[in-house]
């Protein structure tokens, strides 16, 4: 059964008739900027932080100069030392795209493709001419501090006897996956949690040589493991109740994010509007622009999902505070993991 939650039905979808499928545009009323986020209440955010039992603190964040080669034509760190010689003070300069290592992906991010909309209907020229929903409005709301349910996809492999899969391939994780996954932790999921979902990337990443890093970043298409882009998945994270997802893979679903499983016909058949859904990132299209469920990327959940293996504890209280960037588009999340 899926958790108490003050969404409507998923079969309500989409709210604004007028607007792109599955959007819940006025669920927060009409002139929103903070989407789900809106669901961190403190009460809400009390309860969550009755998760900090042990204080041990574990690191979400990735190095930011990783990946080495960023796919999708995305440039790499950049760092500088300034010396304030002859005094004994440094400054330093970083240059990075927001994209390219870990990250929340703001509601600026990503788009319905089609309808050319952003979350609550925003055009791109409102995006250019405004800071309309930039990630500095989380920020001033106090940022993403709330209860996070981590599932370990290569361990769920393992401890079922299947087969292992590298995370740098094109697989998907169904909803049927998923939700078995979270059976097996005993979790039962609440309005305003956190999905952590570790697929092995950071790992399998690591295990690179630099040619092989290279090599990967330089793919015409990138391919990496991630969730399905089905209604099943999507169906599943709104009445789970979560008000952000985040896994440790350059996109939360499946890349290639536009291939045969986007295309008529294929997993969306029999949708009177399935040809609306065409031009990729399913996921991200409705979760970003659709609900304001924010989307995390490249988080490293390595050392985090160890601690939840030992401690048999698959929940946790996070800690999250983008940059405050006026108009933000995305940022690294600055997250922390609290048993």
């Amino acid at each position: 059964m899926p958790p108490t939650t003050t969404r409507p039905p998923f079969s309500s979808l989409p709210l604004d008739k007028n607007g792109p499928p599955g959007n819940a545009w006025g669920l927060y009323g009409p002139n929103d900027e903070l989407g789900a986020l809106n669901l961190l209440t403190p009460a809400i955010v009390k309860q969550a932080a009755q998760e900090i039992q042990l204080g041990e603190r574990v690191s979400l964040d990735w190095y930011l100069n990783l990946p080495t080669y960023p796919s999708f034509n995305r440039p790499g760190f950049k760092w500088r030392l300034h010396s304030k010689a002859p005094r004994v003070v440094n400054d330093d300069f970083i240059d990075i795209n927001t994209q390219s290592s870990s990250q929340w992906d703001g509601f600026r991010h990503y788009g319905y493709q089609k309808a050319k909309q952003f979350y609550g209907g925003r055009s791109q020229a409102e995006i250019e001419k405004s800071e309309v929903i930039g990630i500095d409005r989380w920020v001033q709301a106090g940022g993403i501090t709330t209860r996070a349910v981590i599932l370990d996809y290569p361990r769920y492999l393992e401890k079922k006897g299947k087969e292992s899969v590298n995370a740098l391939q094109p697989k998907s994780i169904s909803a049927a996956v998923l939700k078995d996954m979270l059976k097996e932790t005993g979790v039962e999921p609440r309005e305003g949690d956190m999905l952590l979902l570790r697929t092995g990337f950071t790992r399998d990443y690591e295990a690179l040589g630099d040619a092989e890093r290279k090599a990967q970043g330089a793919k015409p298409v990138a391919e990496f493991l991630g969730v399905e882009s089905s209604k099943d998945v999507l169906q599943w994270i709104w009445e789970s109740g979560f008000v952000a997802v985040a896994g440790d893979a350059p996109s939360f679903e499946m890349s290639p994010l536009v291939g045969k499983h986007n295309e008529p016909g294929g997993i969306w058949k029999g949708e009177s509007w399935e040809n609306e859904m065409q031009g990729g990132g399913l996921i991200h299209q409705w979760c970003l622009a659709g609900w304001g469920v924010t989307i995390g990327e490249m988080f490293d959940l390595e050392r985090l999902c160890e601690k939840a293996d030992q401690l048999g504890r698959y929940t946790c209280f996070v800690s999250s505070v983008p940059l405050k960037i006026p108009g933000g588009v995305a940022s690294p999340p600055n997250a922390v993991a609290i048993f």
